[in-house]
């Protein structure tokens, strides 16, 4: 009897590693849930890409990046389509207290946009409750919430929702001024 159960216990596993073998050769993504999948915009995909918002040139004047400062951009789907903008060439600094210690800390300037189409106030709420500092902001659109940790503003106007994270700079308030006018310039596009 024993060796009946080790022998079927045996042949459960060999399937069971098979399969697992298998199940990843046929589907390569299976892991997209956790990795992000860059996006080549297509005519009908591009409607639907947060890149075509602002120009980079246009983001650049406002946020008074050097016009031939190199950018990364990347264009990925993850829950919702996303614009990644960095600049590795333009640093700013932070102190942070680490182990009771104050050490400066160095990070390349970025922008990342978030487009949630078909939104409804009720997801806005939903989306913002995660802001432990957050600031509702008046007339910018229907509603919006800068959240000074997250360094994002989220903002409901014309059925979308955009989650603008800028951090240029170590000062919050200098992110929020540029943040609110690329906001300004995502709206007009809306």
């Amino acid at each position: 009897m024993k060796k009946a159960l080790l022998l079927i216990t045996a042949c459960i596993l060999a399937i069971a590693c098979g399969n697992s073998e298998t199940s990843k050769s046929e589907n390569p993504q299976t892991e997209a849930v956790a990795t992000e999948k860059a996006v080549e915009p297509t005519a009908t995909e591009s409607a639907s890409s947060p890149c075509g918002f602002v120009t980079e040139t246009k983001i650049k004047e406002v946020l008074g990046i050097a016009a031939d400062a190199t950018t990364e951009m990347r264009d990925v789907m993850r829950t919702y389509p996303t614009c990644f903008y960095k600049w590795e060439s333009v640093m700013f600094s932070t102190k942070r207290t680490i182990a009771g210690k104050e050490v400066s800390l160095d990070f390349p300037a970025e922008v990342a946009i978030i487009l949630v189409k078909d939104a409804t106030p009720q997801m806005f709420e939903t989306s913002t409750k995660v802001y432990k500092d957050g600031e509702a902001i008046e007339g910018l659109a229907d509603m919006a919430i800068w959240g000074s940790t997250r360094s994002q503003l989220t903002f409901l106007a014309k059925g979308t929702m955009i989650h603008l994270h800028v951090k240029v700079s170590g000062d919050a308030a200098a992110n929020k001024a540029k943040a609110l006018a690329l906001a300004a310039l995502i709206i007009q596009k809306l």
